[in-house]
């Protein structure tokens, strides 16, 4: 009598399990489960090349200042990406008001190199711009000097 009332909570039991479902295995997580990284999109740029534009992207430019035709102009910052392109912050400063507003185009490497690792030519092509006085299409390029966690920037 002891072992059918064994068996019958052996079976209640199983059919409580049955019912209410086990996780699947493919969505089971453990603490060591990670998910998965996507990879970057590989540089067209190689050797000091590629680690000056590694900087120029995570760092960007900031206290960047320009003059144009009687106005001062703050660059803080200029953000620039891996395909080329770039948004940058500006301060026109006219008399004594200052002006915030948002320029955006191009950049690309003299040559598609680098002097050295901390420092390269770089060309802008500024596309867009809402700035007081300012007009796109407009071109500049700069010597830019990776300096630790900054970046300084020399009108050429």
């Amino acid at each position: 009598m002891k072992r059918t009332s064994f068996l019958w909570l052996v079976l209640i039991g199983a059919c409580a399990v049955g019912v209410q479902g086990c996780e699947k295995a493919s969505s089971a997580k453990t603490s060591g489960d990670t998910e998965p990284v996507e990879e970057a999109p590989e540089s067209r740029f190689s050797g000091d090349a590629r680690a000056f534009v590694d900087s120029l992207v995570a760092l960007g430019v900031s206290g960047w200042a320009v003059a144009d035709d009687g106005a001062a102009v703050m660059y803080s910052p200029v953000t620039c990406a891996e395909d080329g392109t770039f948004r940058a912050t500006v301060s026109v400063l006219i008399g004594d008001e200052p002006f915030a507003c948002t320029e955006t185009g191009t950049w690309s490497l003299d040559g598609d190199k680098a002097n050295s690792k901390t420092v390269a030519n770089v060309n802008f092509e500024m596309s867009s711009t809402d700035c007081a006085g300012r007009t796109a299409p407009e071109s500049w390029r700069a010597e830019l000097t990776v300096n630790g966690d900054d970046i300084t920037a020399e009108m050429r």
